[in-house]
This record gives structure tokens, sequence and C-alpha cells, in this order.
């Protein structure tokens, strides 16, 4: 096999270097990465060292966060956040590709902003899966399933709610937002306008599926992921609110990155992945 046609199997550019994969999920709060061949995985917060700048009319304080409602606000910092996170994961940093995970609510530009400096810091191709998608097979959704999966993600400063159907990100809503934190604790707490709108984003996505899906869909419930999955009270008050059963993946708040580490081993969620 020639090495261009090996290279169109894996939708990598001919003369990609050996090496192994890595996993990359850069969120608001944390940055998660996994090298599954050295059966790694780095766990640390977005924040590269040395103070924000100043934005407009808000001063930050504090370690710069190059991320933001999941989405890469300054690239250089994102760049060093990146190479920081993939060299403690593999020091070597001999990367044959980088699969990150991205918004399923990101614009073109936004995507190629994030794979432009995830590529500058790991120097190989990287590609890319929605997060909803990534956190789906995480959570052990079986990619080849006819059946749409009701799936809601929340992240820090985004939570989108996504119908997962065959191996995509059939329909997904979005909704960003500024973190709330209990005084005197670290984590984060979802506003209530954002746990208003989670119920009515699950219904708008229901209602847009035919009638036979959206019975599915109600009848295999909804999953959740990522760390906000946790949240107190809320499946309760989901369940109640949308009268679907309400699930919590395994460990939520790395579902993402497990979703992405399978892809990285597996020659059919590979082909889920976009250039």
């Amino acid at each position: 096999m020639t090495t261009a046609s090996a290279a169109r199997r894996d939708g990598t550019p001919g003369g990609t270097r050996g090496g192994p994969r890595a996993a990359l999920d850069l969120g608001s709060s944390r940055v998660r990465a996994s090298v599954p061949a050295l059966d790694v995985i780095i766990d640390r917060p977005s924040t590269i060292g040395g103070p924000a700048p100043a934005t407009g009319r808000r001063r930050a304080r504090g370690a710069a966060r190059p991320i933001e409602h999941g989405m890469v606000a300054d690239a250089g910092a994102c760049t060093r956040l990146a190479r920081l996170t993939l060299l403690e994961a593999d020091p070597g940093l001999r990367l044959r590709q980088v699969l990150l995970a991205v918004p399923a609510a990101a614009s073109g530009a936004q995507l190629g902003r994030a794979a432009n400096a995830v590529r500058a810091a790991a120097g190989c191709p990287v590609r890319t899966m929605e997060a909803p998608l990534a956190a789906a097979i995480g959570a052990g959704v079986d990619i080849d399933d006819p059946r749409p999966r009701l799936i809601l993600d929340i992240g820090a400063g985004i939570a989108e709610t996504a119908v997962v159907m065959r191996g995509r990100v059939h329909s997904a809503r979005s909704v960003r937002y500024v973190q709330d934190r209990q005084v005197g604790h670290n984590a984060p707490r979802l506003p209530e306008h954002v746990r208003e709108r989670l119920a009515a984003g699950v219904h708008h996505l229901l209602a847009d599926l035919p009638a036979p899906l959206r019975r599915t869909a109600r009848e295999g419930g909804l999953l959740l992921t990522g760390g906000g999955a946790r949240l107190p009270s809320l499946p309760g008050r989901l369940t109640a609110e949308m009268n679907l059963a309400v699930t919590i993946a395994p460990d939520p708040a790395r579902a993402t990155i497990r979703g992405l580490a399978h892809a990285c081993r597996s020659p059919g969620a590979w082909r889920l992945t976009s250039a």
C-alpha cells in the first residue's frame, strides 16, 4: 500500500510522520488530553500563566483563560496551553495526529481558529469531532445505532443539547452563559435562566424530529454528560419538566475525552472525524 493511499484511508495528507494519535478537549474550565497508545490522560485547568489582558470594559484578573464558552478566545495562549498539555501527555511530542473536540455551535471560522492553534502547538495534522458526539461515544452510545439519542453536554460556559443518530449530530442547540459560582466554593453553578432554557432546547429538538423518531428519542431518555451533569437537583428538575428519563454518564466530565480516545483507536469511529 502506498503512502498516499494509506493517508487517504485515515484522513491525513501523505507523508504524515509516524507516532501515536492524541485526543484533546479544550474546555473553558478544564483541558483534557489523552494519548491512548501510551495509556495517558492529562486533566488540568484551562489557564496559562500570567495575568490576562484587559478586554473591553472588563479587566480580567489572575491567569489568562484562552477558552471562553468552549471557543478559542486567545489563539496564542491557546497554542501555549495545548502545547503544555500535549507535552505532559507525550514528552517527545512526536504525534501523528491530534483529534480535537469542538462545540456543535462553532462556526467555520471558529473551527479554523481552534484547529490552527492546536496545529501550531502539536506540529501535526488536526482533525475535529463535535463535542456532543464525542461525549455520546464516551458514554457508551453505539455509533451504528439508527435510533436517535438525546444528549445534554454541560460544560463551563456552554451547554449543548443534541440529537445523535447514526454516528453524527443530527441537530443541536447551544446555550452560552457566564458561570455562576457559589460563595466559598469552586464548583460552577448554572444560572437560573440557563436551567430554564435547557428543557426548552430539548423540547425544540424533539419537535423538529419526525413523529416516529420523536417517539423513539423520548423512549431513549436524556443522557447528561460534561462537568455540569452532576449539578444538584438538575436531573430531577429535567425529569419533571420534560417527562423524560434522565441518566448521567459514568464520570460525565471525562465523557468527551473518552469518546475522542476511542475514535483514535477505532477505524469506524475515526471515519466520523473531520479535517
